[in-house]
């Protein structure tokens, strides 16, 4: 992806040459210049504008659906180059856009705080004292000062397709993990299933879990969830011993093609991939065909589903909807108890679409529901400040919900 850069003269001795961000080379004369780029996975940013010295205006490129509606700007996750010791400002930009039709929603926030990383593998929030948010404008100031010549900035703590390609790579000798291609992206990416359980026990003897990630590419932290849980399924021995009686099916990145662009929630032909549930087009959204199929023909093989859930991230709350049962009032009461994971509400009420009046508007918990009668629930995890940890989550705060994750959903169908 290439960024022009605009600049504007600052004074009559200074003036900043035009170049392009994508470029890892600096001219001559200015090897010192900052830039800004986006050539990596995941890596996403609007125009972007030089305003003053060391001063920028990065604008969230965000997405729109197939009919140009429900704007989201979620994401942004690009590099700094040469900003080594310089105070630095960046303003993020045309934030606002429109949820479920209803326009004026930011998904970026005035409570939000954007990561930081030197390596691309520790990320830390940034502090207050490092951003400013501009009410009238609905814009985010960063006042950055960089340690090191390269730093990388994101909405939250990035999670590539490349990483969870190496975590399933140390699985693939693995007897209690076994890995089904069910489909493909629009792009052609390969969309996959795991089966994970102890193979020597019969599956008449096990109960049946369902859960899945990463329908909405910005929310990395569902897959830093989903990696914590697959971890303790198959390297600790209090999961693995859980497989005896329980047997996981794990879809674990939804939207390979989103997540490796640097996109928001809407898949190559812009259909919003957890609301055409009930309304699926197999060419234009051959990821929710692939995954839907796959849960019917499940069903269809005589095989129950004890639970089903999808992993969510949004701004300012904890929750779980899904159908007024045991297993969702279990499932919530073991995550309140026992995780970072807060919702004072408990199962918070399932509306039968998202956007009445409209077909083709259902998530996947609603639609396995009203259409199978499948156990299915929707998990939102917060990325503003979290109560219980008196912080916002961090890598580490994520992997640990894995292991809960697991167990609240045991809870539910024990």
């Amino acid at each position: 992806m290439s960024i022009t850069i605009k600049y504007d003269i600052i004074t009559s001795l200074f003036l900043l040459s035009l170049f392009v961000v994508n470029s890892c080379q600096q001219t001559p004369d200015h090897t010192s210049a900052i830039s800004i780029h986006t050539d990596f996975e995941g890596g996403n940013l609007g125009e972007v504008e030089q305003v003053a010295e060391n001063h920028w205006e990065c604008a969230v490129a965000g997405e729109s659906d197939w009919d140009n509606r429900n704007r989201q700007a979620s994401w942004y996750y690009f590099r700094v180059e040469g900003a080594k010791d310089q105070e630095l400002i960046i303003d993020l930009t045309k934030l606002l856009g429109e949820y479920n039709y209803k326009p004026g929603a930011h998904a970026i926030t005035a409570e939000t705080r954007p990561v930081i990383s030197y390596n691309q593998k520790e990320w830390r929030h940034l502090s207050d004292d490092e951003v400013a948010w501009n009410e009238e404008k609905v814009e985010l100031r960063l006042k950055l000062k960089p340690e090191k010549d390269t730093m990388w900035i994101a909405h939250q703590p990035p999670y590539t397709t490349a990483r969870l390609d190496e975590l399933l790579s140390s699985y693939q000798d693995d007897p209690l993990v076994k890995r089904s291609k069910i489909g493909e992206s629009a792009d052609q990416k390969p969309l996959h299933l795991l089966t994970i359980t102890n193979p020597d026990i019969p599956l008449e003897q096990k109960k049946v879990i369902w859960l899945m990630a990463r329908q909405h590419s910005w929310e990395s932290g569902t897959s830093w969830v989903m990696e914590g849980a697959l971890r303790y399924l198959l390297d600790s021995a209090e999961g693995k011993a859980l497989l005896n009686k329980h047997l996981f099916q794990v879809m674990p990145m939804a939207d390979p093609d989103g997540v490796a662009r640097g996109g928001v929630r809407f898949n190559k032909f812009g259909h919003d991939l957890n609301r055409n549930w009930d309304l699926v087009k197999p060419d234009e959204m051959p990821e929710i065909h692939a995954q839907k199929t796959a849960i019917v023909n499940w069903l269809l093989q005589g095989h129950r589903i004890g639970v089903f859930l999808t992993l969510h991230n949004t701004e300012a709350a904890d929750y779980v909807q899904g159908p007024d049962l045991p297993e969702g009032h279990k499932f919530w009461k073991y995550m309140s108890e026992y995780t970072s994971f807060r919702a004072e509400e408990g199962l918070r009420k399932m509306p039968e679409t998202t956007t009445a009046g409209q077909p083709g508007r259902m998530t996947v918990n609603q639609a396995l529901w009203a259409e199978q009668k499948v156990p299915a629930y929707l998990m939102e995890l917060k990325v503003e400040k979290v109560d219980k940890l008196n912080a916002r989550r961090s890598v580490e705060d994520w992997l640990a919900l894995g292991p809960g994750v697991v167990k609240a959903l045991v809870a539910a169908v024990d």
